[in-house]
């Protein structure tokens, strides 16, 4: 990657701004955390039936919401245009840096994971240079204003 390269890319690019990156990553929590409470709900309700079978259905809906909470929070980026909900809502999408093809599901899953490792620590890369956070350039992605 040669150093004019980064330049050419940042002009090119509409950067999204970090209180609109922060705004679409709480939606996107708020999304997970919505999922992990209906699954701590549901684990309330076997109690209430007493057969073996009512209690295997409730199990394995349980599971299903902790897979899908863990799905969405890894791969929502790789959600049509790189939207995930957040990202939709506040016109944003996820892209492939330097050239710009929507983001595939292994890059959502490398950019994602280091939020979950390193969360606060991986964000304040976005208040500096190209707004990327190490998510970002480990799947070689970057945020930008969608049209």
């Amino acid at each position: 990657m040669s150093i004019a390269q980064p330049s050419l890319a940042k002009a090119a690019y509409a950067l999204a701004s970090p209180v609109k990156r922060l705004a679409g990553y709480v939606v996107d929590l708020a999304v997970v955390f919505f999922i992990l409470f209906l699954k701590g709900f549901l684990m309330h309700l076997p109690m209430r039936f007493g057969s073996a079978l009512s209690l295997n259905i409730f199990q394995g809906v349980e599971y299903f919401l902790a897979l899908l909470a863990l799905g969405y929070f890894l791969f929502c980026d790789a959600l049509p245009k790189g939207q995930s909900l957040g990202k939709r809502l506040f016109n944003m999408s996820v892209v492939g840096f330097p050239y710009g093809p929507s983001c595939t599901v292994l890059q959502s899953a490398l950019r994602n994971a280091p939020k979950g490792l390193f969360s606060i620590l991986d964000g304040v890369f976005v208040l500096f240079g190209y707004r990327r956070r190490l998510g970002d350039m480990l799947a070689r992605t970057i945020v930008i204003n969608s049209k």
